[in-house]
């Protein structure tokens, strides 16, 4: 990545929560798969071509599985983990719509694609509701119990949140549901691969996964569905009923094998880049503190390192980006392309305008540096210093 930024000139990245870059060995992965004679559809299984695609898919979902302690049958190829939202919630709910009371639930933190998701179920004529966040901004199992509606189902609950780094008590929630026979949708995009997930342990039903999110390729994803709770749920994309029945479109073998390379990396580098990127969070918190004005949305203390939301309130978020034109940093989330309505998640929090307007988001990876936390931490003081002593001068 390094000699990638002198080449281009490319600025500092941290918006790691956005996207990351793909490890060379995904990306030598990928081109071995594309350069090798396994450009048959793996699902022409009556020549040689489709059967060594075929081998390289079924190794992969093993990959997969692996990470998370499911069965490689468990594993749905999808294209990413917005897609694998929509077939969790609207792919079950059309399996079982014949039962005409259901009540589903979720919180006011999801990301957009299971919000919306949710709200196409309600048109449909099921029941929703949505629960707030405890002070901390999370989703703990008092705050999940207290707000629980009777005649609930299924419930759908992130497990870190892409825009704060707040980690949702996953396991109690999911050993509330499994106790109560509700079904239990983990939305991990932001998790996979960077904390431990047990589906077994977690008492999961269903788990949308991306790839991109942890440095594999863009455009594949995965969704776990627990073969004894679930079993199935209905196609959304109508075709040849590839995966089962449950997920039309021929399989893209080289994204599939990216990403599988994508989650034996972070199954092997776990705790190092955990360990790592606390370090350029701590290094960076530390920086920062040398000045006044600022608070982190939500505790430090229930986050994933790698994502930092910071407020302002006295300041707008577009200066502070625009004043740090040396890194790559965000408002928020990337996946709503309306970038003008204020953050749902923070409003959830009980921000008020003015702190959401002035909220960044920097999120820390693999490849960062302490160095370069560092240098972000010192460059935003300064930033945050010019754009007050502009105001001031006004």
């Amino acid at each position: 990545m390094n000699k990638l930024k002198k080449i281009i000139n490319m600025k500092t990245y941290l918006d790691f929560a956005s996207t990351t870059p793909m490890a060379s060995e995904v990306i030598e992965k990928m081109h071995a798969v594309m350069s090798e004679a396994s450009y048959g559809n793996p699902s022409s299984l009556d020549h040689q071509f489709g059967l060594s695609a075929n081998k390289i898919v079924e190794e992969s979902r093993e990959s997969v599985a692996s990470l998370i302690n499911a069965n490689p049958d468990e594993i749905l190829w999808t294209s990413g983990a917005t897609e694998s939202n929509n077939m969790a919630i609207v792919g079950f709910h059309q399996f079982q719509y014949k039962v005409q009371s259901m009540r589903f639930l979720s919180s006011h933190l999801e990301h957009k694609s299971v919000i919306e998701s949710i709200h196409s179920i309600k048109n449909l004529g099921s029941n929703v509701c949505f629960i707030q966040p405890n002070e901390h901004g999370r989703i703990d199992i008092e705050t999940f119990v207290n707000q629980m509606e009777e005649d609930v189902i299924y419930v759908s609950c992130m497990h870190v949140n892409n825009e704060t780094g707040l980690i949702n008590d996953i396991e109690q929630i999911g050993k509330y549901c499994r106790k109560n026979e509700i079904i239990f949708h983990v939305d991990a995009a932001q998790s996979i691969g960077k904390i431990p997930i047990d589906v077994k342990d977690m008492c999961i039903d269903l788990m949308s996964m991306s790839a991109h999110k942890v440095y594999g390729p863009k455009g594949v994803g995965a969704l776990y569905i627990n073969k004894d709770t679930v079993g199935r749920i209905k196609s959304i994309i109508l075709g040849g009923g590839q995966e089962r029945g449950m997920r039309s479109g021929t399989l893209p073998t080289h994204q599939i094998a990216g990403m599988a390379k994508a989650y034996d990396l972070s199954k092997e580098r776990m705790d190092d880049d955990h360990k790592h990127i606390k370090q350029c969070r701590d290094i960076f918190i530390k920086t920062i503190s040398k000045i006044d004005g600022w608070k982190l949305n939500g505790a430090a203390k229930h986050a994933y390192p790698g994502i930092i939301s910071i407020c302002f309130p006295d300041l707008y978020s577009e200066s502070l980006i625009y004043a740090m034109e040396d890194f790559a940093i965000s408002r928020g989330s990337a996946c709503s392309s309306d970038h003008d309505e204020p953050s749902h998640v923070l409003k959830s929090m009980g921000l008020l305008d003015h702190e959401i307007n002035g909220t960044i988001r920097i999120s820390f990876g693999r490849n960062t540096t302490l160095n370069e936390a560092e240098s972000a931490a010192f460059e935003l003081i300064k930033a945050v210093s010019h754009l007050r002593n502009l105001k001031g001068g006004n």
